[in-house]
């Protein structure tokens, strides 16, 4: 639980409860560590700007392990806490199941890094929506997947094998760059990523001679099938779901490509990164938790009302392109511009943060190709671009 710090109004009562359900072991540990991390840092810059509405800011971080069926068990224990909001799920399978428990609970949910298609639906109840994110909807990321493979200036693919990761989050995207390429799907595998070995994984991939591979993965759980390709006689570009090029660049990954979300960084983003110098470089989707705690409590002190449905009501409100801009580390400049009135657009260290009317940001993609051991950025996809449908 972080403490809390900052001086705060005559009026401060009982604390205002928030909550992170990450994974902070397992495959999925580094992530998710940094994810609390950032959610911690949101709470002790809005701590010491005096709090949400004068109250201090209580954060209880619970270790969902990447696990949907350990996610609800534990939910419980911050529902018990009397939170209002909560950081989570990290992957999809978590926030699908804890959508409707919070919704029933009226407690808002904030995803930093769960893209599943169907969440754009998920969490309704009393005419609200208490599930948002700040990622996008990975029908985005689909339609960017499937312009890489098909286009001659990228994959120029025919014949295309798809590989997805275990769980609701490969399987629906991996359904949706299908239904979206005009290449030919000759070859679908699904892959366990805590199984001992993968080169029967990557065999199977091969068996019908694909010309290229849509790799739908998460980081943390993409090396050992990807080190398995690289031990192998085969040989054929691949095309990756976002944040798989992070770190460390083999050299069986020249002339790969990923659709990523554009990593163009917000003045935020370095701010964030300054005030988390100690964990440095940040893992992905550790701005997207920051902002996902920030935006809850921008919400809750504009709504006058550290509850649910008052966040749930007003966070597009907050974050929707209008009014004045407030960014990372900047509560009192919160507090001052609703105190005379204002309008609010928050500017998070993720993107702009502009959400909406499904409570999830509608962001541009980067074509991203490796070239000479080096990543390079070769097209930004803007909205437009999904706006109009993808048109080639």
């Amino acid at each position: 639980m972080s403490g809390c710090v900052g001086t705060f109004g005559t009026e401060s009562g009982e604390p205002v409860r928030f909550g992170a359900m990450l994974p902070v072991s397992g495959s999925l540990e580094q992530v998710g560590t940094h994810g609390k991390r950032a959610a911690e840092q949101a709470v002790e810059d809005i701590n010491g700007a005096g709090g949400v509405l004068g109250r201090p800011v209580e954060l209880t971080a619970v270790d969902t392990e990447g696990s949907a069926s350990v996610a609800t068990d534990r939910y419980a224990s911050l529902a018990d806490a009397g939170v209002v909001g909560f950081v989570g799920g990290l992957v999809s399978d978590v926030s699908l199941a804890l959508a409707p428990k919070a919704a029933d609970d009226a407690v808002m949910e904030m995803s930093p890094a769960s893209t599943n298609p169907r969440l754009s639906d998920a969490g309704r109840a009393d005419g609200r929506k208490f599930f948002g994110r700040t990622v996008p909807s990975d029908s985005l990321q689909a339609t960017a997947m499937a312009k890489i493979l098909d286009a001659s200036q990228y994959a120029d693919a025919d014949r295309v094998a798809l590989l997805t990761v275990d769980g609701a989050f490969g399987s629906d995207l991996g359904t949706a760059l299908g239904d979206q390429l005009d290449a030919e799907v000759v070859t679908e595998v699904s892959y366990d990523p805590d199984a001992d070995d993968f080169g029967g994984v990557v065999d199977e991939v091969f068996a019908d001679s694909p010309d290229a591979v849509g790799f739908v993965s998460v980081p943390g759980q993409e090396r050992g099938v990807l080190d398995a390709y690289g031990a192998s006689d085969h040989e054929a570009p691949w095309v990756f779901s976002a944040g798989l090029f992070d770190g460390e660049i083999p050299p069986y990954y020249e002339g790969f490509h990923s659709a990523s979300l554009s990593s163009v960084r917000t003045d935020g983003y370095f701010h964030l990164s300054q005030r988390l110098s100690d964990i440095a470089p940040l893992q992905p989707y550790a701005a997207n938790a920051y902002d996902a705690l920030f935006l809850m409590a921008t919400a809750a002190e504009y709504a006058g009302e550290a509850t649910g449905p008052a966040i749930a009501d007003a966070l597009q409100t907050v974050s929707g392109g209008t009014g004045h801009t407030v960014s990372v580390g900047e509560f009192d400049r919160v507090r001052t511009l609703v105190d005379a009135g204002r309008e609010l657009n928050y500017q998070g260290a993720s993107s702009g943060v502009d959400l909406t009317e499904a409570l999830e940001p509608l962001s541009s993609y980067l074509v991203e190709r490796v070239h000479n051991g080096s990543v390079e950025q070769v097209e930004l996809l803007q909205r437009q671009f999904f706006e109009s449908g993808g048109g080639r």
